[in-house]
């Protein structure tokens, strides 16, 4: 079961990452897709559209979203990552509900020597998939 979904963005051979703030609930100063948990009933292609919007105010059809891979996050829950294709270099939008959750923005080269850190080894072996 999916507990938590993210959507890596991309723009050509860059990706969209966020450094997470100390509000964040967890991995405060790592870098990350937009996420968060799926709420009770929702799908997770649907909870991780709805975390990006909340995060950034970057609005997504849900048919241009598709599924990546997924991770364990503990014995019984999974991490559903999806993919999505910007037509521009869309920044979040500081109006974002939970923009605070992130405190910087940045378009990063598809290169494991070119992204930030830290960054956990799913998020990154989720990213290096776009290679």
């Amino acid at each position: 079961m999916y507990k938590a979904a993210g959507i890596i963005l991309t723009f050509k051979k860059l990706v969209l990452l966020g450094r997470r703030s100390c509000f964040a609930a967890s991995f405060q100063g790592y870098w990350s897709m937009p996420c968060g948990l799926i709420e009770i009933s929702e799908d997770s292609k649907l909870g991780a559209i709805r975390e990006v919007y909340e995060e950034t105010l970057i609005d997504l059809n849900e048919k241009d979203v598709n599924f990546l891979s997924s991770y364990d996050m503990d014995a019984e829950n999974k991490f559903a990552v999806f993919h999505a294709e910007l037509n521009d270099l869309t920044f979040p939008d500081e109006k974002a509900q939970d923009f605070f959750e992130h405190d910087e923005w940045g378009f990063f080269n598809i290169e494991e020597n070119s992204l930030p850190t830290p960054m956990t080894d799913n998020t990154l072996k989720s990213i290096l998939k776009l290679k």
